[in-house]
């Protein structure tokens, strides 16, 4: 009796050391979480008035599926953004709902409504320095790359509240997700330095946050008119406006800023926009 009772309570100690304790849940590990989540982030090119690439950057998805955040010099100077997801889905991003220069955030709206599923944020703030992180960006162009580390430090400089944190990162990854292990957003990755080794940095997500409660949820500007913006001359203007027609051709996969562009035959008129909900991308030649 005493054997039997010996077997079943190393048997019962064994089931309980099997499971994993509640807490115990870790996103880094978790490669289909990871995977979710990158839906929600997108590569960002940001074009001028006039429909030229000016740069790459990330954002991701938060706060319902019509918002996104990212960094304010990753669109600064720019007249909209085309939004890249891990599908290579193409979303126009033209509306401004806040931004903030000094804090290096923008609250961009998407032109139209989306089924992108926003990504849950950190509200507690409880972050201490060895706590692992993962980020998602595009570095380099590379879409929606994959890094993890851990929390270095916390800085306060101009204006900025700084996570410093080890996951790599570069150019091209400002304005992406910074996760905690528990699979919320708790930083914009925004910076790295480059006289350093694996010194990066990730403004607080508490200060989208605070930018997301200022909004009246209604106003929306149009980016070229974000402080900042350098306004075209009246020429250009009227460049600018003969800039949402683009051509195409039948059976192309590009769109064009002139019609006369040797890459093409028989063009036809399109708008922009609708050339790149089409899924259209832009000729290599007229916009280089």
């Amino acid at each position: 009796m005493k054997k039997r009772l010996f077997t079943l309570l190393l048997a019962a100690a064994l089931l309980l050391c099997s499971k994993p304790a509640l807490g115990d849940y870790s996103f880094s590990a978790d490669a289909d979480a990871i995977e979710k989540a990158a839906d929600s982030v997108f590569m960002l090119e940001v074009y001028s008035y006039n429909n030229r690439m000016l740069a790459t950057g990330s954002g991701f998805v938060a706060f319902d599926s019509s918002l996104l955040i990212t960094n304010y010099h990753v669109i600064e100077g720019g007249s909209y953004v085309i939004a890249i997801s891990d599908d290579l889905d193409e979303y126009l991003v033209s509306g401004v709902c806040g931004y903030d220069k000094n804090r290096d955030i923008a609250l961009l709206c998407f032109d139209k409504t989306t089924n992108v599923a926003p990504l849950p944020l950190d509200t507690d703030g409880n972050l201490k320095r060895s706590q692992t992180v993962v980020a998602i960006g595009s570095p380099a162009g590379l879409r929606n790359t994959i890094s993890i580390g851990n929390i270095s430090g916390f800085y306060k400089n101009s204006g900025k509240d700084w996570i410093q944190f080890t996951a790599p990162i570069s150019s091209g990854s400002s304005g992406g997700a910074l996760f905690n292990d528990e699979g919320e957003i708790i930083g914009i990755t925004t910076a790295t330095y480059a006289s350093a080794q694996n010194v990066n940095m990730a403004v607080k997500v508490e200060e989208a946050i605070r930018l997301y409660n200022k909004w009246d949820k209604k106003t929306v500007a149009k980016m070229g008119n974000m402080k900042g913006y350098s306004y075209p001359t009246a020429s250009q203007q009227k460049d600018a406006k003969e800039g949402t027609i683009v051509w195409v051709s039948g059976g192309g996969k590009k769109y064009h800023n002139n019609p006369n562009c040797s890459k093409m035959r028989s063009p036809v008129q399109m708008d922009l926009m609708d050339a790149i909900e089409q899924g259209y991308e832009p000729c290599g030649k007229c916009y280089k």
